[in-house]
């Protein structure tokens, strides 16, 4: 499709910004990549829980040090803890890679009958007035539990995993990452709304066919 020809402070402007965007989405496709293999230590994690569940077996290894997370000892309360705090990972940094293959949730009823340049703008507007503030502000009050947790070398109960800030600090890491990819998508989007041929990428990747 041609387009007519732009000013030149646009086609920079467009430049600019597709530039700036193209890091933040790329650390958001690697994160999300990375940690998908957690699938794997998360079926690994279920399987020898139920393992050691059947052979009647608490304790698999013990040393004299601490380790983090793990403290002196490997139970089989361990490997049940260690599984949902993997799956939480996973699903936290997840997130970003979610957001860049736009299959999150969306509840909307006109977005897709939308032009390309009208959803450019909703999603700017929607990343600026709610997903970025929102992430900052919940990254920024969740340091107070995971200092709590740290001070207080907060622990299982039950002959678990140890460390818990460990654990906890997750929730703001992966917060300021989901932040920053969602700041690499309002600079592309920005990109588009300078020049159009931005946003005519996009669309032809929706409608290509997929094998």
């Amino acid at each position: 499709m041609a387009y007519a020809p732009l000013a030149p402070w646009r086609s920079r402007g467009g430049t600019a910004c597709e530039a700036l965007a193209r890091p933040l989405v790329g650390l958001g496709l690697w994160v999300g990549r990375v940690t998908s293999w957690l699938v794997l230590l998360v079926m690994l994690a279920v399987l020898t829980t139920v393992t050691l569940n059947a052979l009647g077996i608490n304790e698999i290894a013990a040393w004299q040090t601490d380790v983090p997370l793990f403290g002196k000892a490997l139970t089989i309360n361990s490997i049940t803890e260690l599984q949902w705090h993997l799956f939480g990972i996973l699903t936290l940094f997840g997130g970003t890679y979610a957001l860049h293959h736009d299959t999150h949730v969306r509840v909307d009823l006109v977005y897709h009958r939308l032009s390309p340049r009208g959803r450019a703008i909703i999603d700017i507007l929607g990343h600026v007035i709610f997903l970025i503030p929102f992430c900052l502000l919940v990254a920024w009050l969740s340091k107070h539990f995971v200092t709590m947790a740290y001070l207080s070398g907060e622990h299982s109960n039950y002959g678990g995993l140890t460390d818990r800030y460990l654990i906890k600090a997750i929730l703001p890491i992966s917060l300021v990452f989901l932040a920053l990819g969602a700041l690499g998508q309002v600079l592309h989007n920005l990109a588009g709304l300078f020049d159009p041929v931005h946003l005519a990428a996009d669309h032809h990747d929706e409608e290509a066919p997929h094998g």
